[in-house]
């Protein structure tokens, strides 16, 4: 947390001097002949992976609306730049984008700490930032700006999602084990209010905060789980944090399928990398490549066959994080039509109750906080052969939550907006 307090303290001085940068700057117009949109992403680093990952998604939602003619007869054009992780370092590519490379929106994915770090730029350029995958509730509430729009869901949805999942499931002494970060202690408070309305006989018997992407030995940890006698484990984790706890757990003795709840587990390369130690691994997402409905089915063809020769095979399927960037954008570019303007004033207007159906349900985009509203998915990791990959996935059984079920209620504590 105090990484992220020095950050934030980076990101208001950077505010500031933003203020006075793009004071008077001019709404978008038409002008131009390419529509542009900047995406900030760690391709360096721990989480390249992720980066690249959103990117091509990001990708194929602008090839697909360009094959339709683009946006009002014109190309859109995606220019990222390496945020490296960092909220200083986004904060400076993100003005170097608008003052520079005069793009028309910024987006981004990885981390909430960056987030909330474009949402502070994207109040002082007037410019619309789209974030589809970073989930902090403070997000769209006490950092909330009109010109952000999450696409995505957040950490409300998502732990709450996993505790109806896990309500059907016979555990009922759980470990939670989180990064030391805003999102990690936003999981935890989240998990905990959920479990007592949806599993008041079930109870967390540890919790332990691990320095996120640094953290090699998790020995610790995985020691004081096995003495608390937990019968499960949640895991806010991800990327390469989430494969050494796994991949460790399994091997001091919490054998798969000892079950491990962890939302962010669908990354193929994470169990490509634990195999059979990700049996057992449940997910709770609003994307699922086995959700069933001839829209997505046909979307997941899609994309297949353009990618199905890549010789990463990260992108040979539009799996969860991948399909976050895909159908976020795929929404905003709808939205974007219907207002049929650039200007950042009317795109709002239109946003704001947008209705989209989307391959996996309907999704809303709620007024007051820019939350988009959505069902979400759970599933387990299964062994055996699997239409995807060539190592354990998700299986079959799909449990889908209702939007009206997993939503962040709309309360002015959260979002002073709402009411």
């Amino acid at each position: 947390m105090e990484g992220f307090t020095k950050a934030a303290g980076i990101c208001s001085v950077s505010f500031m001097v933003m203020l006075i940068l793009f004071a008077g700057a001019p709404a978008k117009t038409m002008a131009a002949d390419t529509i542009k949109i900047g995406q900030l992403e760690p391709f360096s680093g721990p989480f390249e992976a992720n980066g690249r990952t959103w990117n091509v998604g990001l990708q194929f939602a602008v090839d697909e609306q360009n094959a339709k003619g683009g946006l009002f007869g014109k190309k859109i054009e995606v220019l990222t730049e390496d945020d490296e992780g960092k909220p200083d370092v986004a904060t400076r590519k993100a003005k170097k984008l608008i003052l520079e490379s005069k793009v028309d929106f910024i987006t981004s994915g990885f981390g909430s700490h960056i987030a909330i770090a474009l949402n502070k730029v994207a109040t002082a350029s007037k410019i619309i930032y789209i974030n589809y995958a970073s989930f902090t509730n403070e997000i769209q509430g006490k950092e909330f700006t009109p010109y952000a729009f999450r696409v995505c869901q957040n950490i409300y949805s998502t732990n709450t999602a996993l505790v109806l999942l896990m309500a059907s499931k016979p555990y009922r002494k759980f470990y939670h084990i989180a990064p030391d970060y805003v999102s990690g202690y936003d999981n935890d408070k989240v998990i905990k209010e959920q479990m007592k309305i949806h599993m008041p006989d079930a109870q967390i018997v540890g919790t332990d905060f691990f320095p996120l992407g640094s953290t090699k030995d998790y020995g610790p940890y995985i020691t004081k789980i096995i003495a608390s006698k937990a019968d499960a484990v949640i895991a806010s984790s991800f990327s390469s944090d989430l494969i050494n706890f796994v991949r460790q757990a399994r091997a001091m003795g919490l054998k798969s399928p000892f079950p491990i709840f962890a939302a962010l587990s669908k990354h193929p390369y994470i169990i490509n990398e634990l195999k059979d130690d990700a049996v057992g691994v449940y997910y709770a997402y609003e994307y699922s490549l086995r959700v069933k409905t001839p829209e997505n089915e046909e979307m997941v063809k899609r994309f297949h066959e353009q990618h199905k020769n890549d010789k990463d095979f990260l992108t040979q399927w539009p799996f969860a994080d991948c399909a976050l960037a895909i159908l976020g954008w795929k929404m905003t570019f709808a939205a974007i039509e219907k207002a049929g303007s650039l200007d950042p004033e009317k795109i709002i207007g239109t946003y704001e109750n947008f209705q989209w159906k989307s391959p996996v349900g309907l999704w809303t985009m709620r007024k007051c906080d820019h939350q988009v509203i959505l069902p979400m998915f759970g599933g387990m990791i299964e062994g055996g052969p699997n239409p995807f990959y060539k190592f354990p996935w998700a299986g079959p059984n799909v449990i889908e939550f209702p939007a009206e079920k997993v939503a962040i209620p709309a309360t002015p504590e959260y979002n002073p907006r709402c009411r």
